[in-house]
């Protein structure tokens, strides 16, 4: 064996080995990008039963102001601080309202965020699949013109 035929060689096991160590380190990135896409699948699952009971508790709340109303007819002098205090939850809803809807959008984002990620690594993937596939054609080739 020349040392070209070592260099060859060596080269070439280096290769492999960098494109194993590649390949692997592309699956752990998909693997962990899968289990960001649980975590905020549950994330999410989470914030729509957390809105759920936001919006029967807000159910609930606008029913006793609806309450409040019908004794603040019988009870004239007060009624003025109970339309204060309705005021107030009405704000309280607004206010958890906007907070659901942004907490949504970001949601959204981060799955829009992993969703392009996840591509990337397929793309890296499949390049690194075709390299594998090329040089095994190369060696073959090589390997058919030195027998002969």
């Amino acid at each position: 064996m020349t040392w070209m035929e070592i260099s060859a060689i060596s080269a070439a096991a280096a290769f492999i080995i960098l494109v194993f160590f590649a390949v692997r380190m592309l699956l752990a990135a998909t693997q962990t990008l899968s289990k960001l896409k649980e975590t905020i699948d549950q994330s999410k699952a989470s914030l729509a039963r957390t809105t759920e009971q936001t919006d029967l508790l807000l159910k609930q709340v606008g029913q006793l102001t609806e309450d409040a109303h019908a004794q603040v007819k019988v009870l004239k002098s007060t009624f003025h601080s109970i339309d204060q205090a309705g005021t107030a939850i009405g704000d309280v809803a607004a206010a958890l309202r906007n907070a659901t809807r942004v907490l949504n959008q970001s949601i959204h984002g981060a799955e829009q965020v992993i969703h392009t990620h996840q591509k990337r690594v397929q793309d890296a993937i499949e390049w690194a699949t075709t390299g594998i596939e090329l040089w095994h054609k190369w060696q073959a080739h090589r390997n058919a013109k030195s027998d002969t």
